[in-house]
């Protein structure tokens, strides 16, 4: 399986937020798929995930980087530590409004926050509702970050590619990835959904994206 390979996540990171001579904290790096990508285009990067087992693989495919065991809920940071603040897909795993709180304060006075957050009707996001609705959760995000504390600059949707070698492949890393035991009715209504999508391999996958950029009351412009 490959993941955007085209890196169209980092090239709208880079529109939202100039990250050069920053010091950025990345909230949910996960294996650190878009952290090894931010490398040499930052001041400083610190990268943090409440997995221990995610921290030590993306200690293993990632140098240069200050990667810690946290969550954004508590941030072990002093008080106007970071330039930027990156949620990579994670503000809705955890307590948004609390996140957000948090964000702010470990801002310094310019600080901004960038958010990447999955939209609940993007071709992954339907085939992964078969396993885990966020649908709600979702929602309840996109609300945290309207009545949060800081000022909403700009948003946009985007679509980035997943490619799976064929339906094996696809199958594998969804029970896989939920830790579920195969399901015969799961893959008959994923392939109702997908349609001729999973009988013509390679099969490529729509992954909708919505990327908000939030600026901490003072900042400059």
């Amino acid at each position: 399986m490959e993941q955007d390979r085209d890196c169209i996540t980092l090239s709208k990171i880079l529109q939202f937020a100039d990250l050069r001579d920053q010091e950025v904290l990345e909230i949910g790096c996960g294996d650190g798929r878009i952290t090894t990508q931010l490398v040499g285009k930052v001041k400083r990067l610190v990268a943090i995930d409440p997995d221990p087992a995610i921290i030590a693989e993306a200690k293993e495919n990632t140098e240069g980087v200050g990667l810690h065991i946290g969550s954004g809920e508590s941030l072990e940071f002093p008080s106007e530590s970071f330039d930027i603040i990156l949620f990579t897909l994670s503000l809705h795993h955890q307590d948004s409004s609390l996140a957000l709180r948090e964000a702010k304060r470990v801002l310094r006075d310019h600080g901004r926050v960038v958010i990447l957050e999955p939209e609940n009707d993007g071709e992954i996001e339907q085939i992964c509702n078969f396993f885990h609705n966020e649908a709600q959760v979702l929602q309840d995000t996109a609300h945290a970050i309207e009545a949060s504390d800081f000022e909403v600059e700009r948003s946009e949707v985007f679509y980035t590619y997943w490619e799976f070698e064929n339906e094996h492949e696809l199958y594998e890393w969804l029970f896989t990835y939920y830790q579920k035991p195969f399901d015969n009715n799961l893959v008959v209504l994923i392939g109702e959904l997908l349609g001729d999508k999973v009988k013509s391999p390679p099969i490529i996958l729509q992954d909708k994206i919505i990327i908000v950029s939030l600026k901490k009351h003072g900042a400059k412009s």
